[in-house]
Parts: C-alpha cells; structure tokens; sequence
C-alpha cells in the first residue's frame, strides 16, 4: 500500500513564514508576532488532535484544506501499520481501520519547545510521548492468523450425514404405519433432499475482522513509551524564506505512533 503525500506542509510554511519575515503584519489573534513554534504546535494538533481553529488562522487555510491534511497523516499511520505487519485489508475495513486510528490519535502526548534562533534559521524541539500498542505486535497478529485459520478449517468442513435410525424390527417403518400406507409409499417415487449449501469461510477475510477488532481493543486501552525528543530544522533561505522538511514530520508521526520495538 502506497502512502499519500502531504505536499502542502512545504509550501504553505515557506510562504508565510516569508510573509512574516518581510516586516509584514499577518492577523493570528493571540500572537503578538509570527511564532515559528506556535506554527508547529497547531500543525499537530490538527494533525492528530482534530484541532483545526488555530492552523486555519496561522497557515492561512481553510477546514476543509485542515481537515484533509489530517486525513491524509491517519491514512498514512493506518498504510504504515499494514505495510509492517503484511496485512491487507479490504477497503470496509481500511475504513475500519482509519476511524480506529483517528480516536487513537486524539490521545497523542507531545510538547513542542520554544524555538531558537540560529544562523540556518530556526531549531525547534518537540518531545513525543509514543503510543506503543502495536510496536513489534508480530506474535500477536500471527496467533490471530492462526486462530482464523482453524476456525475457517472448522467451519468449511462439512459434519458426516446421520445414518437413517431403524425400529426394532429393522426395517426402516414405524410400527404405527398402515399396511396401505406403506403400499402407497412403494408406489411412489423417492425425493431426493437437496444438499444445503454451503459458504466457505474466506481465512484472510476472518483473520482481517480480528486484526480489526484487536486494533479496536488496543485503541481502547493506550500504553506509552519513553518520551523522545525529536528536532526540527528550519532553514531559511538567502530570500528570507523559511523551508521545513517534511521528513522531519513525517518521523514525528511514525515516533507518536509507534510500530517497532525501541
């Protein structure tokens, strides 16, 4: 599964940081001047805590800009945590998947330090807190892809037909039955009984609804790692921009949401 790219992460701090810098007045109700922190602190909370109000003001957007991005940052954690753990869901359950990922990222713990000026521009720090239900979960997800299996054996194959029960006298009647309706029974012509059908049970399709419901449960009951400080280079360019990576926020998001052991 391919991730998407947040392209406008580049281009909207380039031009408003160079807006800022040109001695230029931007309108952010409760900035008394341009906050290169303050940026990054509302980037992320609309990014995972559906917290849009200040990033629409500070980056000049609009919701409905905001609100793709973040949906665009949980589509990427959801295609990440499927790429690591070889899962592939169907489009239902990547729907499944990318709800259960928002509500979990409503609980993302970070703290973004106050910038500091240097001679390439700024240096910002941000301290993430990672949410480690699924780091290293292999064995987990590989006991539930076990179990789907053996259900799916258990369900596809088919239980012996029981044997038709005889009376005492072993010829197949019961005792009650008249001697004319027996005679009439032998003139009519057997019906056969279909055989019921029978849905096979798709193993992926089970051990899918399982890994759903397992990220289901994780998302209900959050664990956190040992806090990490994470940098961020601001440069700025011999124009007065300011240009951010977006590598660097691209390896916040995989260290708030974290899949490997660290």
């Amino acid at each position: 599964m391919k991730k998407k790219i947040k392209a406008w992460g580049l281009l909207v701090l380039a031009a408003l940081l160079a807006f800022a810098l040109s001695g230029c007045d931007i309108p952010m109700p409760g900035f008394a001047d341009y906050d290169v922190s303050g940026y990054i602190q509302a980037l992320l909370d609309s990014s995972y805590h559906n917290s849009h109000d200040t990033f629409i003001v500070v980056a000049q957007t609009t919701e409905e800009a905001a609100r793709e991005s973040q949906a665009t940052t949980i589509e990427n954690m959801v295609i990440n945590f499927c790429n690591t753990y070889g899962v592939k869901p169907s489009e239902e359950q990547l729907s499944q998947l990318k709800e259960i990922f928002s509500q979990l990222l409503q609980h993302a713990k970070y703290t973004v330090r106050e910038e500091q000026k240097v001679d390439t521009g700024y240096y910002i720090e941000v301290e993430v807190t990672p949410i480690v239900n699924f780091s290293d979960c292999s064995a987990q997800l590989e006991a539930l892809r076990q179990q789907a299996q053996e259900e799916a054996d258990a369900l596809n194959t088919p239980s012996p037909s029981p044997e038709p029960e005889e009376d005492e006298d072993g010829d197949g009647w019961e005792d009650d039955w008249g001697e004319e309706e027996r005679e009439n029974d032998e003139e009519e012509s057997p019906i056969a009984t279909p055989k019921p059908v029978t849905t096979q049970v798709n193993p992926q399709e089970l051990y899918m609804e399982k890994v759903v419901e397992f990220c289901r449960q994780q998302a209900a009951a959050i664990d956190y790692g040992v806090a990490r400080t994470m940098s961020l280079d601001i440069r700025q360019t011999d124009e007065g921009e300011l240009q951010l990576d977006l590598n660097q926020i691209e390896n916040i998001d995989q260290t708030i949401l974290q899949l490997t052991a660290g």
